[in-house]
C-alpha cells in the first residue's frame, strides 16, 4: 500500500518491485525471480500474480474466495507452493474459506501480509513474506496456512487478535505448525497428512448467513430478526462455554423456531480460548433448542464452514448440522478420536509394528486395532500392506468397534478404502453407535467414497 489522499490504499505494480530490489527476495548475483540459497538448502524461485483490481481486504466477499480459490487450482500444479499477500483485517475468513473449498490440497498455500506496509522504513512486510515462501517452498507444509511474525498457523484456526502490535494472530485452540527462530522448526505430528487425490474446488455461493453475539439482555425480537428469511444458518456467539439464558423461554423459543424452519444454529464462545459443551444448564437449553455446538471452532472458521456446507445443495439441514460437529479440514478437536489421531504419523505406524513383530501378543491385540486405524486415516497402504502380510487380522476393531475401513471411509481415503474392501472389509459393519464407513463417507461428504462402497453391497467379512 502507499499514501493516498484518503489514506492507506494498495499500489498496483509495487510487489514487483519490492521482489526485485530487495537482496533478500532477489539474489543480486542469482537468476532472476530467485532468491539466495535459504538455510543452505535451496533458492526459492518465485512468479507474480497481480489481479487487475487490487483490494483492501476490508472490500473482499465470498466471490473474491471462490476467485482465488479457482486461481490456486488452475497454478498449483505448476508450483511447489503458493503465497498469497493479503490485508491483514480479514485474512482469517478468506483462510478458513480456503481452506474448506480447496478439497485434497497437496501443496501449501500460505497467507501473509503486513502491520505496517512495506513503503514504510520500518515494515514487517518483508519478513513475513520472505518467512511464506520459505514455508512455501523449503519446508513444504500442505495445508492453508497463515503466515506472520516468525510463526506458521493453521489457516481455519486463526483469528486476528491485534490491530496494532506486530504478533497480530493468534491461535489460541491449537499450537502453531510451525515457527521461524534461527531455523525453521516443523510441528510435522500437526500437518494434516495428503490424500493423493485430485485438488478441486468447492465453492462457497451461500451468503446467507450471520453471526448473532449474545450479550445481557438482549430481546427475542432482536434474535427474531435477524433470524428471518431468507437467512439459512448463523453463528451464535455465546458466554464462557457455550452458556446462554436458560430463565428466558422467549429467547429459547426464538431459537427453537428458527431451527425447526430449517435454519442451521451453532453456538460458539466469545471467549478467546476454549471449547463450547453443555456442562451447565445455560449451555444445554440451547442444544435443546437445536443449536449445535460449535466445539473450539473460532467464529472465523465456523462461519466459513457452515457458509461452504449451506453451498453444497445435496445436503440437507440435518446434514449439515451433523457435519459442523465433524473435522473436515482441522478446523475443531475431534473428542471422539484421540487415540486414532496419536498413530497418524506413518513411520510412527510403521515403527512400533516393526518393533512388535509378532514377539508381544498380548501387545499387539490391544494395539494392532489402533495402528490399523492409524494407517487407514492417513491412507498409508505401505503399512496396511506389511501388517496384512504379516498376519495382523485387518478386521480388528478398535476400543469404539471401528475398523480401519471406517477411518479411510471417514477421511475420504479412496485408495485404501478400495484395497480394504478387496481385502474383505464390510461397508455395512457397524461400530458401537451403529455407525458403518458407508455412513461415515456420507456424513463427511466423501461422494466418491460412497459411490465406491456402494458398488460393494452387503458384503461381509471373509471368514
Amino acid at each position: 500500500m502507499i499514501r493516498g489522499p484518503a489514506g492507506w490504499t494498495p499500489a498496483p505494480g509495487l510487489l514487483a518491485e519490492i521482489l526485485r530490489r530487495h537482496p533478500a527476495l532477489q539474489d543480486p548475483d542469482g537468476p532472476p525471480g530467485c532468491t539466495p540459497v535459504l538455510g543452505g538448502e535451496r533458492r526459492v524461485c518465485w512468479t507474480v500474480r497481480e489481479y487487475d483490481v487490487l483490494l483492501d481486504s476490508s472490500n473482499m466477499d465470498t466471490k473474491d474466495w471462490v476467485r482465488i480459490a479457482d486461481d490456486v487450482v488452475r497454478e498449483h500444479e505448476r508450483y511447489d507452493g503458493i503465497v498469497i499477500l493479503h490485508g491483514t483485517d480479514t485474512m482469517a475468513f478468506t483462510a478458513s474459506a480456503l481452506s474448506f473449498m480447496l478439497a485434497e490440497l497437496s501443496r501449501p498455500v500460505i497467507l501473509t501480509g503486513a502491520q505496517i506496509p512495506s513503503t514504510e522504513a520500518r515494515s514487517d512486510a518483508v519478513d513475513n513474506l520472505l518467512g511464506a515462501m520459505i514455508f512455501a517452498g523449503v519446508h513444504p507444509v500442505p495445508e492453508v496456512c497463515v503466515y506472520f511474525d516468525n510463526t506458521l498457523f493453521r489457516g481455519n484456526r486463526v483469528r486476528k487478535v491485534d490491530a496494532d502490535g506486530l504478533h497480530a494472530f493468534s491461535s489460541a485452540n491449537l499450537p502453531p505448525l510451525a515457527t521461524m527462530g534461527v531455523e525453521a522448526d516443523v510441528n510435522w505430528h500437526l500437518v494434516r497428512p495428503v490424500s493423493g487425490n485430485a485438488l478441486k474446488v468447492r465453492p462457497i455461493t451461500c451468503s446467507d448467513v450471520a453471526v448473532l453475539r449474545l450479550f445481557p439482555g438482549i430481546s427475542a425480537r432482536v434474535v427474531r430478526n435477524v433470524l428471518a428469511a431468507p437467512l439459512r444458518g448463523a453463528i451464535v456467539e455465546t458466554f464462557g462455554s457455550g452458556n446462554a439464558p436458560d430463565n428466558r423461554p422467549d429467547l429459547l423459543d426464538a431459537f427453537r423456531e428458527a431451527s425447526e424452519r430449517g435454519v442451521v444454529l451453532v453456538n460458539c464462545t466469545q471467549c478467546a480460548r476454549g471449547t463450547v459443551r453443555p456442562d451447565y444448564a445455560a449451555g444445554r437449553a440451547l442444544l435443546d433448542a437445536g443449536v449445535v455446538p460449535g466445539l473450539d471452532m473460532t467464529a472465523e472458521a465456523a462461519l466459513t464452514k457452515l457458509a461452504y456446507l449451506l453451498s453444497q445443495p445435496e445436503l440437507l439441514p440435518e446434514a449439515v448440522r451433523s457435519l459442523m460437529v465433524t473435522d473436515l479440514r482441522g478446523e475443531l478437536s475431534s473428542p471422539n478420536r484421540p487415540l486414532a489421531a496419536s498413530f497418524r504419523e506413518r513411520e510412527l505406524v510403521r515403527s512400533v509394528h516393526r518393533v512388535l513383530g509378532g514377539a508381544l501378543p498380548e501387545a499387539a491385540g490391544a494395539i494392532y486395532p489402533v495402528l490399523l486405524c492409524g494407517a487407514a486415516a492417513s491412507g498409508d497402504l505401505v503399512a496396511l500392506n506389511r501388517m496384512a502380510r504379516d498376519g495382523v487380522d485387518l478386521r480388528m476393531t478398535d476400543y469404539d468397534g471401528r475398523t480401519a475401513l471406517h477411518l479411510a471411509a471417514a477421511e475420504g481415503r479412496r485408495a485404501t478404502v478400495a484395497w480394504l474392501l478387496e481385502q474383505g472389509l464390510s461397508a455395512d459393519a457397524e461400530d458401537r453407535w451403529g455407525r458403518s464407513p458407508r455412513a461415515e463417507a456420507e456424513q463427511a461428504g466423501h461422494h466418491d467414497v460412497m459411490v465406491l462402497l456402494d458398488a460393494f453391497p452387503g458384503l461381509t467379512a471373509r471368514q
